[in-house]
Formats: structure tokens, sequence, C-alpha cells
């Protein structure tokens, strides 16, 4: 068998249909791969949804329970147990073109390449909001993203820095992964996230120091699902935690101790001027908040290490493949979380102004016209609990919730402008326009909001 691909999940059966379909499907013979589903402890159907595949497809699919928790866990079981000489680490969400593992497979067969990457595209749930656009990078054509795991190099193969073959679509020579002491930790649960690492980068630096080659192959394309979750400020604030707690790790690591370490600076909140446009004055504020979280992890990371002999063992041990977490004594547990709660409480933090529900209707709005319809609707969710009889806010939510067509929700959010504002025009077209969601959504409602509804539609058409 040549190649295993290896699929490390934990309570994502959402997308992890999708995703075996696409890579049982490849045209690659399916005598020459497997599949290897590695449970890190689901609570969903993720074993039903695999042994499912497994039945209707020729493949050989496997399912391998592992409840050590963390991403790190998932690949090693799943490198042990592979029977490839090449080994194809992805995520669960994300779904590979035809013709994917063999632009893979054919890089390989040159022996001088020991690891190969390729285009990571999006696939969107919503629109993103304007204010992510800080974190593309873009070169001529070319993207690049961490922050959501996009990349596109271009069409053409390129010998390429191993830190940019990234763990969604990361292939590598079984021997190569061995000889340099396999993965580092990664994407630990919250609660554990001390013991979290540089993951597959930790890797890609000691191949780079090996001078071993890394290449792109273009055809070796796959998509990434991007919920609506992972587009908010809360998303990239958790991410940057994560990134800052990572880039501590590699520094300890690269200084084989606490000494020397360059610590990253918090921004300087300034004031807000006068006449600046709500939605910029906004947009900085995300992003001050963004980078400050990002050093709350790197200095909630370097304050663990230093009060825990046993984390600093865990963070120079020489490989990960016993990937069993360490046990921290009470002292250190109690000490650990002592810097976790102080961290969570810094004063730091830009909090978002004191605004009257006018200006943050008005702030809406001006997200709406930067067609920023997921902060706007952020934001009217939160008038809506604040002020749930003011006029329009309910007609607002639903004109932006038409625009991220989520129908149902519009037809909700419009029915309850109607029983502030009988008359309103704009929310009965919404009606209108979604008749059978309507119908449907009526079944369930209040009597005395669909005697409400039927009077008011009645009178409509009348007039018509």
């Amino acid at each position: 068998m040549n190649a295993s691909i290896i699929i490390p999940t934990r309570n994502r059966s959402k997308w992890l249909t999708s995703a075996i379909q696409s890579f049982a499907e490849q045209d690659f013979p399916s005598s020459q791969y497997e599949i290897i589903v590695v449970d890190n402890g689901s609570t969903d159907n993720t074993g039903e949804i695999t042994e499912r595949a497994a039945l209707l497809n020729k493949n050989n699919i496997r399912y391998i329970y592992e409840p050590e928790p963390g991403l790190l866990s998932g690949r090693h079981r799943g490198m042990s147990e592979a029977k490839g000489e090449i080994l194809v680490f992805v995520d669960d969400d994300i779904e590979a073109v035809n013709g994917w593992l063999s632009a893979i497979m054919a890089e390989l067969k040159d022996e001088s390449v020991h690891m190969v990457g390729g285009p990571s595209l999006h696939m969107y749930e919503v629109d993103p909001p304007q204010w992510v656009e800080k974190y593309y990078s873009w070169k001529d054509d070319q993207l690049t993203c961490g922050s959501l795991s996009l990349l596109n190099k271009g069409k053409e193969r390129l010998e390429i820095d191993p830190v940019f073959v990234w763990g969604l679509n990361f292939a590598i020579r079984k021997k190569t992964l061995f000889d340099l002491g396999g993965f580092h930790p990664d994407n630990i649960p919250k609660s554990l996230q001390h013991f979290q690492g540089d993951g597959e980068t930790g890797l890609a630096l000691k191949m780079k120091g090996k001078g071993l080659k890394a290449v792109y192959a273009p055809g070796a394309k796959v998509y990434h699902h991007i919920p609506r979750e992972r587009l908010t400020v809360a998303y990239f604030e958790k991410r940057f935690f994560y990134q800052g707690v990572c880039d501590s790790y590699t520094q300890i690591r690269k200084n084989k101790g606490l000494s020397n370490i360059k610590i990253p600076n918090y921004q300087i909140f300034d004031q807000f001027l006068p006449n600046v446009p709500a939605y910029d004055q906004y947009k900085q504020i995300i992003y001050k908040r963004i980078h400050n979280a990002y050093v709350d992890g790197f200095l909630f990371h370097q304050e663990a290490v230093q009060k825990s002999k046993t984390l600093l063992k865990w963070v120079l041990k020489e490989d990960y493949f016993d990937y069993r977490l360490p046990e921290l004594n009470l002292q250190e547990q109690q000490q650990i979380q002592e810097v976790s709660d102080r961290i969570q409480k810094r004063s730091t933090h830009l909090q978002w102004p004191r605004t009257t529900a006018q200006d943050m209707f008005k702030d809406a709005f001006n997200l709406i016209n930067s067609d920023d319809m997921v902060t706007a609707l952020s934001k009217l969710d939160t008038m809506v609990h604040q002020y749930p009889n003011m006029p329009k806010v309910h007609l607002t939510r639903a004109l932006c919730l038409s625009a991220l067509d989520r129908p149902r929700e519009a037809v909700r959010a419009a029915i309850a402008e109607l029983t502030i504002q009988h008359d309103n025009k704009q929310a009965v077209d919404i009606l209108l326009k979604n008749q059978q969601v309507l119908l449907e959504e009526l079944k369930t409602a209040p009597q005395a909001a669909v005697r409400l509804v039927e009077r008011i539609l009645k009178s409509r058409l009348n007039r018509v």
C-alpha cells in the first residue's frame, strides 16, 4: 500500500461525510491507499458515519477510537496504525478535488521531495466581514491567511518553505516523519491549553533546519469549510490566544528554556476621534482586541511554564511518540489556574464604547453599508435584547438575515417587527418573498401572531 490518508476528528460529523467521500472518490487506484479515521473522543455519530462510508466504498476505510485529547494523539495514533509509505494528514472539514491524491503521489516519486502541500481554498458559509481582510496576505495573485487556513500560491509547481505545508493538507514520507520525531502537541482542549504546542510548525522547522525539500503542488487542491462562527471577533480572539501559546512554546524549545524570551507588546488604545466613521472606529478596536488576545496567550503560556516543572519538561520533550498528557500535581494545577484567571481578568482589554440605542442603530447601518452583515447582525441581536420594542430593529435584522440567506430567521424577525409596526411595508414584503417558509413558521407561531399576520396580509392583498 502506497498511501494512508489520516483524518483526526472529534464531534465534526457535520463535515466528515463529505470529507471521506472526497477522499474515497479519488482517481488513484483504491487498492493503493487507505483512509484512517481517528476519533478523538467524539460523542456524535462519527463512528456510524465512518462505518457507513466503509460499506459504500471500495476503499480500505478504518475507524480507530483514541480517547487521549488533542490533535497530536490523533495524528500519532494514525501514523502508528498506517500501512502506507506516504502519510497524508487532513482535517475533517475539507473536501479534496479529484486528482488531489494523484498530484501528491506524483511529486513524491522524486525521492528528494519529503513533504507536499497544495492550495486550500475557502467554502464560506457566509461572506466574511470586511475587517477580516486585514488577515489576508496578498502577493500578486497569491493568498495566505493562516487564521483561516487558506493558501493559494498559484497554478505553478513550487519548492516552498516547509512552514507553508499546513496540517489540513499535509503529505509526508513516513520515514521522514519518524526520523524528525513526529508532530508537536496541537489543538488541545481549552481547559488543557497549557499543554498546547506548535503542531506541524515545529516539525516543519526541523525539516527546514535539515534542508529537506517541500513542494507546493497546484493539483493537490482542497476546499475548506468555514462556518459563520469562524468569521466573528470572538473566534479570532480565541484563535490568536492559541497562536500566542504556540509561539511561546516555539521560543522555549528554541532557547531550551525560559531565558532570552522576546515578549510581544500590548497595543495602546487610542481614544475615539470625532468625525471618524463608526465602522472605522470599530475595526481599530477589533484589531487591537485580537492582538491583545495573542499577547495574552503568549504570557499565559510563559507564566504557566514558570509555575510547573512538569510542564517545562513536557515542552522540552525530545519527541511525542508517547503522546499521553502528563499529570500535574495539585499545586501546579492551582497555580496554572490562577494564571489563567488573572489573564482573563486583565483590565487592558479594550471595551466597546458606551452608546445609546440610536448610536447602536446608526453603527449597525454603517456596518450594513460596508457589507459587513455578520457584525451588523451581532450588534442588532444585542439591541433586540436591550430594546425589544424599538421600531425598525427587528426589520433591520430581517434584512440582514435575508442578505445572509437565512430566510426562516428573517421571517421570524419580520413578524416581530409587524407586532410593533403593523403597517411596515418592508416587513410585509419579506413575508411575501418567503411564503413557503412563512406558512411553515405560522404552524408553530403563537395564535396572536398568526391572527395579526393574516389580518395584515389580507389588508395588503385587498389594497393591491
